[in-house]
């Protein structure tokens, strides 16, 4: 974790130090979208739990065809066994809810030249990759009550001689993606854009590895009874060693935004496009 935080100070400090060396066209805006959740519950990429998320942005063109930008984003994803039709998933019984918060910085590489302001050049399509950091928080919810996955240990992680440790609340993405913009007039865009986000843990839904034997986890607690619910729909499966999860493959998080600018630097101020019958 520690290379993931150093890698993005790093980063920072470079577009920090490129920012107040030149002076191009910059932008600020706000995004809205929706957040769905790939991983050992959803596999399949099923989007009836796709969630809210939304956001903040600063944008700075380097050039007519890169850009670099950094962004605030928070959104909500969550999942269920129920909701699968594969049998293994409807008897694991497993659900959960998580909220995210973090930052990302990212390139832009547009296909076609995009100038604020530009009546020829206004439009662009483009691909992204970046770099970012997120905080999260795991629940799920049991007889009316919410209880936070990570601080109980579901697969024994906060036993001492179990090899699965407790994993951070911290992590890193890598948010992969496409997008259009386009100028609307005077200094306002938008665009929209669909990224895959690559994510550092297997831990976004408390479920990676193998199941605990139930004495280690107090046999009664709520920690157990979290850990295994096969019960609650049929015979319990969770038996010390039994599959919980899939260790080999991270989570991931698919994000549709839809986003509006401001610019608030700009090397020419842009105007309203011309109409076809002004002659300046």
């Amino acid at each position: 974790m520690k290379k993931y935080i150093v890698t993005l100070i790093w980063l920072l400090c470079g577009l920090t130090q490129l920012l107040m060396a030149q002076s191009k066209d910059q932008e600020v805006g706000v995004w809205v979208g929706s957040a769905t959740y790939i991983g050992d519950i959803n596999p399949n990429y099923n989007f009836l739990q796709t969630r809210p998320a939304f956001g903040a942005l600063y944008r700075y063109h380097l050039n007519p065809y890169v850009g670099l930008r950094g962004s605030f984003n928070a959104a909500m994803i969550q999942h269920a066994d129920s909701l699968s039709s594969n049998p293994f998933p409807r008897a694991r019984n497993l659900s959960f809810r998580a909220n995210l918060i973090g930052l990302t910085g990212q390139i832009e590489l547009n296909f076609h030249k995009f100038i604020v302001g530009n009546e020829k050049h206004y439009f662009s399509p483009y691909i992204t990759v970046g770099l970012g950091l997120f905080y999260f928080e795991t629940k799920t919810k049991f007889q009316d009550e919410w209880y936070n996955l990570r601080e109980l240990g579901t697969e024994g992680q906060l036993i001492d001689f179990v090899e699965t440790k407790q994993y951070k609340p911290v992590q890193a993405n890598i948010p992969v993606g496409m997008g259009v913009k386009y100028w609307m007039r005077g200094k306002w865009s938008c665009y929209a854009e669909l990224s895959y986000h690559f994510t550092s843990t297997d831990y976004l839904d408390d479920v990676g590895d193998v199941y605990v034997d139930n004495f280690l986890l107090q046999d009664g607690s709520i920690t157990a009874t979290l850990a295994d619910r096969s019960g609650e729909v049929g015979q319990p499966i969770g038996r010390a060693g039994v599959q919980r999860g899939d260790i080999t493959a991270n989570d991931a998080i698919l994000m549709l935004n839809l986003g509006i600018t401001y610019t608030i630097f700009a090397n020419d101020c842009p105007q309203g496009k011309p109409k076809k019958y002004d002659f300046y």
